[in-house]
């Protein structure tokens, strides 16, 4: 990439950023994909948090970037996190992200806060996922889990994807450097459309579960 067309993109994300949020992007990354032509320009918007945002586009006219997106999720990440641990007895929670997927942000200026827009009844362009490990605590996860999701119903979230490993509990005193997926019982993807329409008490968690050792 020449130096003066890598300038005038440089140039042109920190202007959409500008414009869109009235913030000034700090560009730390440039790149173009060989095949695709799509652009990619990563860099942190001086938002008070130093959020690591990426404007990308392949048509000038069609830029978009991961801005809401990545505030949204590191100010839920700790929230969800302690929800986690509250309900279930965690071997480790490995990922939290809110995301509108490849949808156009709506949103400009003074983004709001994620907890703002969810006790006002959320937005349900945005997907809640989650992805842990868990012990089976003696039987007793499943009724976890229940508690775990009404918690998340009652905070307004809509779409919701969750990938559980149910681990046994004799991982708990197994040496350090044994194989962790040798120990694994079942795996759960839950993947609810609106988790506001779901009765949890009756949802059959057996459609979303296979069985990994028996």
């Amino acid at each position: 990439m020449e130096q003066q067309e890598q300038k005038e993109i440089r140039e042109k994300a920190i202007e959409y950023i500008r414009g869109k949020y009235n913030k000034e992007f700090e560009v730390t990354k440039v790149s173009i994909g060989q095949v695709t032509g799509l652009v990619r320009v990563r860099g942190v918007v001086k938002d008070g948090k130093d959020t690591e945002a990426t404007v990308f586009w392949e048509k000038p006219d069609e830029m978009d970037d991961t801005y809401v997106t990545r505030l949204w999720t590191e100010e839920l990440k700790p929230k969800i996190t302690s929800v986690i641990h509250k309900h279930m007895d965690v071997r480790k929670v490995e990922e939290v992200v809110y995301s509108d997927g490849t949808k156009k942000s709506d949103y400009t200026g003074e983004v709001p806060s994620v907890f703002q827009v969810l006790e006002n009844g959320g937005d349900p362009d945005f997907t809640l996922e989650a992805t842990m490990r868990i012990y089976e605590n003696e039987g007793k996860y499943e009724k976890e889990l229940r508690n775990f999701l009404k918690e998340i119903q009652l905070m307004n979230f809509n779409k919701f994807l969750m990938e559980v490993f149910v681990v046994d509990d004799e991982l708990k005193s197994a040496p350090e450097d044994v194989k962790e997926s040798s120990y694994t019982l079942y795996r759960y993807n839950i993947v609810i459309d609106d988790i506001q329409k779901v009765d949890i008490d009756s949802l059959d968690l057996d459609q979303y579960k296979t069985v990994i050792k028996e």
